[in-house]
């Protein structure tokens, strides 16, 4: 047997995520080609066996109220080294961008405000990390919706 890296380990790991969020390897079985003697050795650290992309492409969207989803599609990016923002869902208008360039400044201003105090004592602690993480997810995210909604004015769609 070939001893695993730890990027294939976390990719184990996330597949079996994406087949306890789809109510495991039973019911799992029910939404894909594979069966669940197949899909439980795929989830097991040990195995040399590793899912295929249409296996990934069926159970994951199923696993999307479990906390991380969605699971392999960030773990491969993270290791391919992008970070993943979910696209809005619904596209906001062109007269949404005022409000959109305002949280924008405002979200600048607490993460900025936040690193100043963390840094106050010239060292960032791991609950001020978190909670500065917390703050800039929220701006990515406000920047990823006005992106969107420029994208769609730039291609005539707004």
């Amino acid at each position: 047997m070939t001893e695993h890296t730890p990027e294939k380990l976390k990719l184990k790991r996330a597949f079996a995520e994406v087949v306890k969020g789809a109510g495991g390897v039973e019911a799992s079985a029910g939404f894909c080609r594979v069966g669940k003697s197949v899909l439980s050795d795929q989830s097991r650290p040990e195995s040399e066996s590793f899912p295929a992309i249409d296996v990934v492409a069926d159970l994951e969207p199923l696993a999307r109220n479990r906390p991380g989803w969605p699971h392999i599609t960030r773990e491969l990016a993270g290791q391919l080294g992008f970070a993943l923002v979910k696209l809005p869902e619904a596209l906001p208008d062109g007269a949404d961008l005022l409000i959109l360039l305002g949280g924008l400044g405002q979200s600048f201003g607490q993460v900025s405000s936040e690193v100043c105090d963390a840094l106050s004592d010239g060292r960032v602690q791991p609950p001020e990390a978190t909670r500065i993480r917390a703050l800039l997810r929220q701006q990515i995210e406000i920047a990823v919706r006005m992106d969107a909604v420029l994208a769609a004015i730039e291609g005539g769609d707004a």
